[in-house]
């Protein structure tokens, strides 16, 4: 399966680096946690175990979550949008977070010699 030029750069961002995927097993890890504890511990009250998954993807998914509210309106947002905005929110996050390394990284020098106004910078200076 061929992933597309357009979407090829946008995965590189998310998956090809290692900032966004330390960040991305973070939130799968807090995503398991929460499951695991709904699934297997007894609480007498709420847990706050999704806590944690929620603000792993904070800021993204707020705005995501409020839409939601705002288009159901009165009776909330339905399970599943939630489960979803924490996915796309975790994505757009390693997005960003692929954005800035990159941005940080910089490109290797070429070693190659700079030409300012005609004059090879490499042995007489900036001219």
């Amino acid at each position: 399966m061929s992933i597309t030029p357009r979407l090829r750069g946008p995965a590189r961002l998310m998956f090809g680096n290692p900032v966004s995927l330390v960040y991305l097993a973070l939130v799968v890890a807090a995503v398991l946690f929460a499951v695991v504890d709904l699934a297997f511990v007894q609480h007498e009250d709420a847990s706050f175990a999704g806590i944690w998954a929620a603000l792993l993807t904070a800021p993204t998914v707020f705005p995501l979550w409020l839409a939601g509210d705002a288009l159901w309106g009165g009776s909330g947002s339905p399970q599943w949008y939630l489960v979803l905005t924490l996915a796309v929110a975790a994505l757009v996050n390693a997005l960003l977070l692929g954005l800035v390394h990159r941005a940080l990284r910089g490109r290797p020098g070429t070693g190659r010699a700079v030409v300012s106004g005609g004059w090879h910078t490499q042995r007489h200076g900036d001219h």
